[in-house]
């Protein structure tokens, strides 16, 4: 006992400290020694605060954007969308809005898409503060920030949010199931716009297809009634408007019988085999989930084939 006492070093001398085998060694002091602790390397004052030189923001400034630009925005998507409400402002939607006049060169007013909003929706007088896609036709659009103080409330155009036009080519069964999903689609900000005809789908070529909405839902039980004698016409203008870059979904109920044909098949289209291929929901809310997804993936990789 004598000698494992005498062995023990003095409980007051700095001891080494080892947490594991391969770590160096490290002095430490018991408490209430004089020494400090040894403290952790910090950067230089002002290191790591500041953005790196020549970082951009993430938002476009308003004051970059001309009027011009402004107007071929908005020129994209003028006969896809349909008024939805005044003064009022959602997620989802297409909306114009006034700005007001300051000295920074920004336009009169400015149109996007929204992708937030605080609050989610509701009246222009209401929102603090929203974000906005800035189309354009071959690039993804900008990204801008909006607060309250940039909107003019007192101009004489004022807020206006829209729909953006869905064609449905749909049998009467098809209506009668979209039958109040409405809502639905209008929370995504898509109007559907019902038709059984096929003679403005006919009357479409090269020069007008820009006149006519870009989304198409078209029911198989629809392709399946129009008559024999106009049948290949109508497959013909389906594959056009394919190649024009219309987007197109085909809405088939899983359980249709076999002899009504998805349009995949009536169109001669194979996964992976062929340039295009539709995708098939099956219900309205799968439509909906669709378009949506189609939509923001077109207006994000830039509104190139809209108009073309």
């Amino acid at each position: 006992m004598t000698l494992e006492t005498a062995l023990r070093p003095p409980f007051s001398l700095p001891r080494l400290l080892r947490a594991h085998a391969d770590e160096p060694e490290q002095k430490y002091h018991w408490l209430g020694k004089d020494s400090e602790p040894p403290r952790e390397s910090q950067p230089p004052s002002g290191l790591g605060e500041r953005k790196p030189e020549g970082e951009k923001s993430k938002y476009r400034p308003l004051g970059s954007i001309t009027l011009g630009e402004v107007e071929q925005a908005m020129g994209l998507f003028e006969a896809q969308l349909i008024p939805a409400h005044d003064h009022w402002i959602a997620k989802n939607h297409f909306c114009t809005l006034p700005l007001k006049r300051i000295r920074d060169g920004r336009p009169p007013l400015i149109f996007g898409y929204v992708t937030a909003c605080f609050p989610s929706d509701g009246h222009i007088e209401n929102v603090e503060d929203l974000e906005l896609l800035f189309p354009h036709r071959d690039a993804p659009p900008d990204l801008l920030r909006l607060h309250k103080d940039d909107i003019s409330l007192y101009s004489d155009r004022h807020a206006q949010s829209h729909y953006l036009r869905v064609q449905v080519k749909g049998a009467a069964e098809d209506e009668a199931e979209f039958a109040g999903s409405e809502e639905m689609f209008h929370a995504n900000g898509f109007q559907l716009d019902f038709d059984r005809g096929y003679y403005n789908l006919l009357d479409m070529n090269e020069q007008n297809q820009s006149a006519h909405p870009h989304l198409y839902v078209i029911g198989s039980r629809w392709l399946a009634a129009v008559p024999p004698s106009t049948y290949f016409e109508v497959i013909s203008k389906l594959k056009e408007m394919l190649g024009w870059g219309k987007v197109i979904v085909n809405y088939h109920p899983g359980w249709l019988p076999t002899e009504i044909h998805t349009l995949n098949r009536a169109l001669g289209l194979k996964y992976k085999l062929t340039k295009h291929y539709l995708t098939e929901p099956e219900d309205p809310q799968q439509t909906a989930v669709l378009v949506a997804r189609t939509f923001k993936d077109l207006l994000g990789n830039g509104w190139a084939r809209a108009d073309q």
